[in-house]
């Protein structure tokens, strides 16, 4: 490949960063010694470039996770560097230097963040001049195996307390590396640690003899003195506190405070989950089944291994991405104090995705222990929660599977060896996931879901592989080795393109957005009788408005409204049984054209799609202003209207209540307002842009223009933006009033590519309606004045198809 320009010249520090807030605080010590850092993150160019590098030396940063599957490139960057140029690596880094050298990296006994802790050290390379016993800031819990250290490596320091390894050198080559953090404010002596690196020189440590790596006058390090005061064996893990231990003892007293919170007893839940206040259930399986494998999408902002992942993230607009991104399930962390997550995570989360026609199911990730702990992830909208076998004893188990059935959530199961995979089987789990990471450390093997898939054969189970899942090579391999569906989390939480990194990984075809162009649909409002409305239909017109609001010069009676439906109607049938539709072919919405079945899409997307995908036309909408919703639903009836337009104020909840496809209007002011809840989902179907009225805040019968660059605007947003609401940074709205917006939208996934579909009305007329498609770029326009006669007591014929006619011979790509 062909460097960028910055990695092209001569580099005097390269940092690889590992995706660590402490890269930062390196790289601010490093550039106040002196040294000119240039950093790049570890996927920012593939290990084949690293031969076009031209570095003085290389530093590893810190980072989450592990070595393995978290690291990037970092691993091959050492195996290239060293004996070239001085190496460095810190935390993450020394476990990458050990693993390259055959080491292995394992849990260190002890877990450790943000504590400090004494070393003693060789008085050697980094560790010249400084003194023993500094404090070291320390924020791990795996830690270099003196048991499998490699011959090439030794021991350059440890911890006093507990001999836990904090420093490893290459014995031959400039490579040194530290457990801790030396750029942590509270870890001493910092400075002439990276001083004496940055003054190293070439790539072995016989160009260096000041570091004294090489001086036979030194005594030994008395490693062997420290080692065994915590050594990681079976028998000494099982007397250490593990994560999923401690983890367990918080979640006891959370939820007995939980239980304590007035008006959330458990008697309280049981009572609200009776009263049906939970939102419905959908079916777990059916969800899992629908794809092969299917994709279980994780909200997770921590976690006890990795520390922060994702701390900003908006768990509503991270599920509403994973849904219209193809997820079958999705999983939200709970759990608060090592994975920062809370029920109002779920809660959002599944309000965010709750209008969608395939929406997915909702998982409680969490630590659960308590039968309360179920109900109330029922009252916030679960569909299934997690039981984990490890911190079960079988009996709980059973117990906690049954009452989770009760409530109609099949549960996921979790297991992460072959005994656990016993008991499941033994409770008959009908889900089970096979953890790669082992709670009681948090270290992660991708074997263990290839060892125990093969228990699951021949049985009615969906095998789910959990954790460390990061390339679609693994989810192959999982998937050949009967895995059914992969939960990924901290993949998904860092990808730049959550969508795409999601078809990537499953290896999904991606939707060809195509190149067919499409035509606005057109509404010829105000038609007074039936004659009108046949000649309107005939000249093409997809929806024909009949006006009930009062004091309009184009209202009609319910009598001429329901001879207008019946002859329109008639019109339909007669065309249906002619084989073809009156205007032509049925035009289709640009990038609709699905891969897959049950795909998600926005809620104004898919009710337009499905209008225009339909050969029913015309339909005949009914506008209404200021009705009551008594009138209105007899009206409806009465006149067996295909649609509503509420012109008025009406409450945005009687959209729930009408029989029919309700279409919104909204009175667009000068300044840009009157656009509150355009794009709330779940309520109306339409929406229907039209200039303001100075005089009453409506529209309608003005001719006034809609401020197209305004329209154009909405359109362009989309319906996922979150342009039509404030936000708390890069506010977008304010009081109504739309402006421009600062929030980062680059990760958010919407239902099509073509914005929101919006019925634009407001002065069109022939003349300059295709001027209005071009700008704005509407799914359907709407017009009524600008097609009358000029006494304005009927439609002007001709101007109704030459009206027609310009819209249609726009083709919108």
């Amino acid at each position: 490949m062909t460097l960028p320009p910055e990695l092209a010249k001569p580099i005097d520090c390269l940092m690889i960063d590992n995706f660590d807030s402490f890269t930062w605080n390196l790289y601010q010590q490093l550039c106040l010694l002196g040294a000119n850092v240039t950093v790049i993150r570890n996927d920012d160019i593939p290990a084949s470039a690293l031969p076009e590098l031209n570095i003085r030396n290389l530093i590893v940063s810190p980072g989450p996770g592990h070595p393995h599957t978290d690291s990037g490139i970092s691993r091959d960057a050492i195996r290239h560097f060293a004996g070239k140029v001085p190496v460095l690596g810190v935390c993450m880094g020394l476990e990458c230097i050990v693993d390259v050298y055959g080491g292995e990296i394992s849990y260190a006994g002890e877990i450790k963040h943000g504590k400090l802790s004494p070393i003693r050290h060789d008085q050697r390379g980094i560790f010249r001049d400084i003194p023993q016993s500094i404090l070291s800031t320390r924020y791990h819990s795996l830690s270099a195996s003196l048991a499998t250290l490699p011959s090439e490596l030794m021991v350059t320091c440890a911890t006093e307390e507990s001999g836990v390894i904090m420093g490893v050198r290459h014995r031959t080559l400039t490579v040194e590396a530290v457990q801790y953090h030396p750029e942590s404010i509270l870890s001493q002596a910092g400075d002439t640690l990276l001083r004496n690196f940055l003054a190293l020189r070439g790539g072995t440590w016989t160009e260096n003899p000041e570091s004294r790596v090489l001086d036979p006058s030194l005594p030994p390090f008395p490693f062997e003195a420290l080692k065994g005061k915590l050594e990681d064996t079976p028998a000494a893990r099982a007397q250490v506190t593990t994560i999923l231990t401690k983890i367990s003892a918080q979640r006891t007293k959370d939820v007995a405070r939980a239980k304590s919170t007035p008006g959330m007893s458990p008697s309280d839940v049981s009572a609200l989950l009776a009263m049906h206040v939970a939102p419905p259930l959908v079916d777990l399986i059916p969800r899992l089944r629908a794809r092969r494998p299917a994709l279980m999408a994780e909200i997770k902002r921590a976690s006890p291994s990795k520390s922060d992942i994702a701390p900003s993230a908006n768990a509503a607009l991270q599920a509403r991405t994973y849904a219209l991104s193809g997820a079958s399930v999705i999983s939200v962390l709970t759990e608060p104090t090592w994975f920062k997550g809370s029920l109002l995570d779920m809660r959002l989360a599944r309000q965010a995705i709750d209008n969608l026609p395939h929406r997915p199911a909702i998982l409680r990730k969490d630590f659960i222990l308590d039968e309360y702990q179920i109900a109330e992830a029922r009252l916030h909208g679960a569909d299934t929660v997690l039981l984990i076998v490890a911190m079960l004893v079988p009996e709980r188990l059973k117990e906690l599977y049954a009452y989770s059935l009760s409530l109609g959530m099949e549960p996921l199961v979790e297991v992460n060896s072959a005994k656990e995979m016993n008991i499941a089987l033994e409770l008959g789990a009908k889900v089970i996931g096979i953890n790669n990471r082992n709670l009681n450390d948090f270290t992660v093997d991708m074997s263990t879901t290839s060892r125990l898939a093969g228990m699951v054969k021949e049985r009615d189970v969906i095998l789910c592989a959990l954790s460390g899942i990061s390339s679609a090579e693994v989810v192959r391999q999982y998937a050949e080795e009967g895995v059914a569906a992969v939960l990924v989390g901290e993949s998904l939480m860092k990808a730049k393109n959550t969508k795409a990194f999601i078809h990537q990984l499953l290896d999904w075809p991606v939707q060809d957005t195509g190149t067919e162009p499409r035509v606005s649909l057109v509404k010829i409002c105000g038609v007074r009788d039936v004659d009108e409305a046949k000649a309107v239909a005939h000249a093409g017109a997809d929806m024909i408005g009949v006006v009930f609001a009062p004091g309009s010069k184009r209202r009609v009676s319910i009598d001429v409204a329901r001879d207008i439906a019946n002859a329109v109607r008639t019109l339909r049938f007669e065309a249906s049984v002619k084989g073809k539709v009156e205007d032509g072919p049925v035009p289709q919405l640009h990038g609709q054209e699905q891969s897959f079945t049950d795909v998600n899409e926005g809620w104004f997307t898919g009710h337009a799609r499905r209008l225009l995908s339909s050969p029913d036309r015309p339909l005949v909408v009914g506008v209404f202003q200021n009705h009551t919703l008594e009138e209105i639903l007899s009206i409806v009836s009465s006149v067996q209207l295909d649609l509503v337009q509420l012109h008025g104020k009406e409450p945005l909840e009687w959209s729930k209540h009408i029989p029919v496809p309700v279409i919104r209007a909204f009175h667009v002011s000068a300044n840009g307002g009157g656009l509150e809840d355009l794009t709330r989902p779940g309520l109306h179907e339409f929406v229907l842009l039209d200039s303001q009225r100075p005089c009453d805040g409506l529209s309608g019968g003005s001719g006034t223009l809609v401020d197209w660059n305004l329209a154009a605007d909405v359109v362009k947003r989309g319906e996922l933006s979150g342009g039509s609401e404030s936000t708390v940074s890069g506010e977008t709205q304010q009081d109504g009033v739309l402006k421009k917006s600062t929030s980062n939208t680059d990760n958010d996934t919407s239902s099509s590519d073509f914005g929101m579909p919006i019925i634009l009305a407001g002065g069109l007329t022939p003349e300059n309606v295709a001027n209005a498609i071009e700008d704005v770029r509407p799914w359907a326009v709407d017009v009524s004045g600008g097609v009358e006669t000029s006494d304005g007591k009927r439609k002007d014929l001709s101007k109704v198809s030459a009206f027609i006619q310009a819209v249609k011979e726009v083709h919108l790509l």
